[in-house]
């Protein structure tokens, strides 16, 4: 008996893994419901979930998130992350949290960095920078297969986290320049 509950859990743990990544591939093959072409070559994705847009140049597909963010490693996998990426496996990661009235830009960066320390190295360029018109803090880290950028930003009740993720053969010129363009094409929309 306790053989076959352990073959059911097995199996209906395979069949959720193939599952979410049939559904995956789907979303990677089509475009996405929620996107908004706003200039040519430029695509508005809007997240209702976590109240925000960013227009992006070139082909990219967003796969919203099915889940509230709890504040644990932002795994594009978790289902709890909006990813938009591209073909070469570039990707925008965005998620936010409800956070304390009396959370500072200083305490929800160091929420942030504890977080990324988990699976990523060499956290470093800490820097201010903007977000949607509010004031946030970026740096730099690495982590398996890719060069992160990642900022920290506080607005209405919520700490957010954005991050560009680029596999470690492109340029930290090129990283930079695509991730300009998202920082500062982002808006939020609640």
């Amino acid at each position: 008996m306790v053989r076959l509950i352990a073959h059911g859990r097995r199996t209906a743990g395979i069949f959720l893994v193939l599952l979410i990544a049939a559904t995956a591939a789907q979303a990677a093959r089509s475009q996405p419901a929620n996107a908004r072409h706003v200039l040519r070559g430029t695509t508005a994705y809007i997240s209702k979930r976590y109240g925000y847009k960013i227009a992006l140049t070139g082909q990219y597909t967003m796969i919203q998130a099915l889940l509230q963010w709890d504040g644990s490693f932002p795994f594009g996998s978790s289902g709890m992350v909006d990813i938009t990426l591209d073909s070469h496996d570039r990707k925008f990661i965005v998620a936010a949290k409800r956070v304390s009235p009396g959370m500072s830009l200083v305490r929800w960066q160091a929420f942030v960095v504890g977080v990324k320390r988990q699976n990523c190295t060499r956290l470093r360029s800490f820097r201010s920078t903007s977000l949607g018109g509010v004031s946030a803090r970026e740096f730099v880290n690495d982590c398996p297969g890719y060069n992160v950028i990642t900022l920290a930003a506080l607005h209405k009740g919520r700490g957010y986290l954005l991050e560009y993720l680029a596999p470690t053969q492109f340029s930290a010129a090129s990283n930079r320049r695509t991730y300009e363009a998202g920082r500062r094409s982002f808006r939020f929309s609640s």
